[in-house]
């Protein structure tokens, strides 16, 4: 043994020391060094600092003065040390074979897999074990005890915390005589009465305390008598459970998110599932798994469920050929969804096989569970009642410069239409009326110029987005005001045309609001007047008589003028131009180059209708390619 005089005991020392400071300052490598006696000093290769030495600690290391000097270690000496102690770190952490042995378990090779942990003040004994139907193991504490505990280590180490872990951590200076063996002899009693020869899994050792020589060689001695598959090497430190070995298991079976396909023609509906993480996907808390997107959109209107219920992702696990009922739910989430409105929901795998979610809007957990969610997913819709659609398009604008703005106002409503015709389903289900509407001439008086140049309908949806793409721009003659007030006064002359019973909707896709019958609004800013309609028409009245009588819905997609948008400029007009199409999109009013599907969802909510025995559809709906979602198998 050597003296405690020598200089390699005195190094041993520091090192222990710096271990135990490390240790008592919240684990490896705490930055946290305020009021430590050498805070200053940092290892230029990694950036840790050295951890604070509190009174305790550093007098167990400077009853051995430096050599030849009668003083205590110099800074120079405890930077010396730690650097020491990094570069063993360095050299010795090892999670090599890890991934094999998890694999084999997640495989089922092991059907169960012991682990042994030693740190440098307990010991914990876990069982990782797979359930039926699991993503990931089950992890169940067969033992934990303190160093202090069990004998002979127990009438060995001092009860003193910092010095009995300047012990453990290799204090040479104030080695105890049997040390090793009592450590040996504690370690290999705890395993034997909690890990028995016949266990259903092999057993895994990982020390907790690398660099800690007397834990080391008392695990290494145990590993070899035991028997254990490996030695893992990992940092000082004890977390409350093992998730950083564990986070690093593959995924046992396919993570999918599960949904609902609603065949708009027939109006059945069905389960889909789509993959999110295959098996053997791995994650860890550092290292997460890849992020996957996925479009869906939530039930469609008069499906849905209450406002308050929302749409429901629910994210499964199950083999290839489960049916729904044998599905296990890993997180099921309540968004907050306009009703047959898009989103994407963005998810990744973390450890533990924890999938967590990503997403712009509202959501929390949902309660239900997922048997109940599947079991109360409708088979089938009620047919929607008929739809009458009279699209009226402002078909004035400006050509100069290669406008385009009338082209884009026309296949915007196309793009309606055709939205419209996919949530309604059967084609007779819809009819569709067209108005192209233009500008007043400004020379004209009352009767003598007709606004509205284009008539067309009812006809069928492919019809109507025909009839639109024959129609061609008109002069824009007006800044502020067009023929609009025309559209509510033709209703009148459609109203024959409108089916029993129908849902009727106007949808308006324009930009300026329509000319005042009296009164116009004042212009503070700009050169031209605001003119009132030359055949005196009162939109406001006509409008109101066509809601009341014939029960219609209106709906507006409207590109806004600058000025609109100018309450400071021309707050008269912009307050003006607010107030008519608030009336004009009273169900929707939608900024151009919206999401056609959901102007589509404002014009035919009513008319979609819950199921026969009223269960409403809570999961979200579906969305992209049919390839990408797999049919729920029977069962």
């Amino acid at each position: 043994m050597q003296s405690n005089n020598g200089p390699n005991a005195r190094a041993a020392d520091l090192r222990a020391a710096l271990r135990v400071a490390d240790q008592l300052t919240a684990g490896p490598g705490a930055r946290d060094t305020e009021g430590a006696t050498n805070a200053e000093y940092e290892d230029g290769n990694s950036g840790r600092a050295i951890p604070p030495v509190g009174h305790r600690v550093a007098a167990l290391a400077a009853a051995l003065p430096a050599a030849g000097t009668g003083a205590g270690p110099t800074p120079g000496a405890w930077r010396s040390a730690w650097q020491d102690v990094l570069a063993e770190e360095r050299a010795r952490l090892s999670r090599a074979g890890l991934g094999w042995v998890l694999t084999r378990l997640a495989a089922g090779v092991f059907p169960a897999l012991d682990l042994l942990e030693v740190g440098c003040e307990r010991l914990r004994l876990t069982r990782l074990a797979y359930a039926p139907a699991a993503t990931g193991p089950e992890v169940i504490r067969l033992a934990e005890s303190a160093w202090t505990e069990p004998a002979p280590a127990s009438g060995v180490l001092p009860p003193e915390r910092a010095a009995r872990l300047f012990l453990l951590a290799g204090g040479a200076g104030h080695a105890t005589a049997g040390l090793g063996e009592a450590l040996h002899k504690s370690l290999a009693a705890f395993v034997r009465g909690a890990h028995r020869d016949d266990a259903a899994g092999p057993l895994l050792l990982a020390v907790r305390a690398t660099g800690w020589q007397p834990l080391e060689r008392a695990a290494e001695a145990v590993r070899e008598e035991s028997g254990a598959l490996l030695c893992l090497r990992l940092p000082a430190g004890w977390p409350t459970a093992p998730d950083d070995l564990v986070a690093a298991l593959p995924l046992r079976t396919t993570v999918w998110l599960a949904a609902a396909r609603v065949d708009g023609g027939s109006g059945t509906v069905g389960l889909v599932r789509r993959p999110l993480f295959a098996a053997g996907t791995r994650a860890d808390d550092h290292h997460a798994g890849p992020m996957v997107h996925v479009p869906v959109t939530a039930p469609p209107p008069g499906a849905a469920g209450a406002a308050g219920d929302g749409s429901v992702a629910a994210v499964v696990t199950a083999g290839p050929e489960e049916p729904p009922s044998r599905w296990q739910a890993l997180r099921v989430d309540r968004l907050e969804l306009p009703p047959g409105s898009r989103s994407t929901l963005r998810y990744e795998l973390r450890g533990r096989h924890r999938v967590e979610l990503h997403h712009d809007g509202p959501h929390e957990s949902e309660p239900t569970p997922w048997a109940v969610l599947a079991s109360g997913t409708p088979r089938r819709l009620s047919q929607p009642r008929p739809v009458d659609l009279m699209v009226a398009v402002e078909i004035a604008g400006p050509q100069v410069d290669g406008g385009t703005a009338v082209e884009e106002r026309l296949q915007e409503a196309a793009a309606v239409v055709d939205a419209v015709s996919e949530a309604v389903g059967a084609e007779d289900t819809l009819h569709v009326g067209l108005l192209g509407y233009r500008d007043h001439d400004p020379l004209h008086r009352a009767g003598e110029h007709e606004p509205v140049v284009h008539r067309f309908g009812m006809a069928t949806a492919p019809d109507a987005v025909r009839g639109l793409a024959a129609w061609r721009p008109c002069p824009l003659r007006h800044d502020f005001a067009t023929g609009l007030e025309h559209v509510p006064h033709e209703l009148a002359a459609w109203r024959h045309l409108w089916r029993p019973d129908s849902h009727r909707v106007l949808l308006v896709v324009g930009s300026r609001p329509p000319h005042p019958r009296t009164r116009p609004p004042q212009v503070l800013r700009r050169g031209a007047a605001v003119r009132i309609c030359p055949d005196r028409l009162d939109w406001h009245a006509d409008l109101a008589a066509a809601r009341h009588y014939d029960g219609l819905a209106c709906v507006a997609v409207v590109d806004e003028p600058v000025w609109m948008e100018d309450l400071a400029g021309e707050p008269h007009l912009a307050h003006w131009a607010a107030d008519a199409w608030g009336a004009f999109g009273t169900e929707g009013r939608f900024t151009a180059g919206h999401d056609p599907r959901l102007i589509a969802a404002a014009v035919v909510a009513p008319a979609l209708c819950l199921p026969p025995d009223g269960a409403p559809i809570r999961l979200v709906v579906a969305d992209g390619t049919a390839g990408e979602w797999q049919q729920a198998v029977a069962g």
